[in-house]
């Protein structure tokens, strides 16, 4: 439950913000509202708050204020696992309206340049009622070849605590991944880029909210999930950016999956980009994703195994995401919206479908129907 609501938070901070990565001016101010809904009973709602200041010619400082609120039908089920209900006490004698889980975030970041090279090192903090972790990250940025080749070396450490209130245990969750990615100019319209990640996960890897069911000869069982202490997860990209005509450009871009519980995953996406009227941007995306199950993983279990799950995303499973994206500069409309210069908007839709080989263990559906929604607004000064 919680890693697949930290993975939902993270897919729509990144595509509300990615756009406005790439920043002239150090100095602004940004607000994304963001919204999840899918089939399968999940509600998501999203605000993220940033500010970003110079404080020197090399030097950058950045804040963020994360929230989610969660609903979903999944965490409000009742199931009585060693005698105690899978439900979280939020859900008992609450309404309705109330979310399930909240979740709150807290960045800070800083960005020095030294000569032509730049370093970046970024600390996260969230919190909710059953789950904290500590995130360090850091990436070192060298040009090469009178910048047309760029090196990028990435570190990140992330601490969890795992505290179920539907359990008597606290446990650890270590993440360590180390990336590599360069990035090199082909020609004035062309530039490639290649990534490499590995990453090394140990401690509590299952979602404590989800339940396996085991049959008994005069009734089922309900009982935890259980998966391996730890994981090895590796990734190889390239993707390919190239400019179209005047105001057009095309990227191509493949993933490779592997990881030590034997799931392999292939990525194929493309975003085609093209300016509509001044500074607006219109953007249409298209990502095709398919992977092999976990070897321990199974449809249904006929007794105990020493592992166990019904997590979707260690299932086999066909994935498309297709994405919209609209960001236009300030506007006025009569005396009621004034218009500012420094203002920019970007509108984002994605609409998800993911097939899996069996059905979800809760919903008992075995196509996911998702949607994004994004809204942002950015203030440079």
């Amino acid at each position: 439950m919680v890693d697949r609501f930290k993975f939902i938070a993270f897919v729509l901070m990144f595509t509300c913000s990615a756009a406005f990565a790439q920043s002239g001016t150090p100095n602004e101010l940004q607000f994304n509202l963001s919204s999840y809904v899918d089939n399968f009973g999940v509600y998501v709602v999203y605000p993220n708050f940033s500010l970003t200041r110079q404080i020197s010619e090399e030097t950058t400082l950045k804040g963020r204020v994360l929230v989610d609120a969660v609903s979903a039908a999944s965490i409000k089920s009742r199931f009585d696992v060693d005698g105690v209900t899978s439900a979280t006490n939020r859900t008992k004698g609450g309404s309705d309206n109330t979310p399930d889980e909240l979740r709150f975030q807290f960045g800070s970041g800083i960005t020095h340049n030294i000569g032509s090279s730049t370093v970046l090192l970024n600390l996260l903090y969230s919190t909710e009622h059953d789950y904290t972790s500590t995130t360090i990250a850091g990436n070192y940025i060298q040009p090469l070849a009178q910048k047309n080749t760029t090196i990028q070396i990435g570190y990140l450490r992330s601490i969890d605590k795992v505290f179920p209130q539907t359990r008597n245990w606290k446990r650890d969750l270590d993440v360590n991944t180390v990336s590599l990615q360069a990035t090199q100019n082909i020609s004035p319209k062309m530039v490639v880029q290649t990534i490499y990640s590995y990453t090394e996960t140990t401690g509590h890897l299952s979602d404590n909210y989800q339940v396996v069911t085991v049959p008994t000869a005069t009734d089922v069982v309900y009982m935890e999930p259980v998966h391996p202490n730890s994981r090895i997860r590796r990734a190889a990209a390239i993707r390919l950016n190239y400019h179209l005509l005047q105001k057009s450009s095309m990227q191509l871009g493949y993933r490779y999956y592997w990881d030590d519980w034997r799931i392999k995953g292939h990525t194929i996406s493309t975003l085609f980009q093209t300016y509509i009227a001044d500074e607006s941007i219109l953007g249409l995306g298209l990502r095709v994703h398919s992977q092999s199950k976990a070897w321990f993983f199974q449809e249904s279990y006929a007794r105990p195994e020493k592992y166990m799950t019904v997590d979707p995303k260690l299932n086999g499973a066909f994935a498309v995401d297709a994405q919209v994206k609209l960001s236009f500069p300030h506007f006025s409309y009569k005396n009621w919206i004034p218009a500012i210069e420094s203002l920019k908007y970007q509108f984002t839709l994605n609409w998800y479908r993911r097939e899996t080989d069996s059905p979800d263990w809760h919903s008992r559906l075995k196509t996911l129907y998702a949607y994004n929604l994004n809204f942002g607004v950015r203030y440079r000064f």
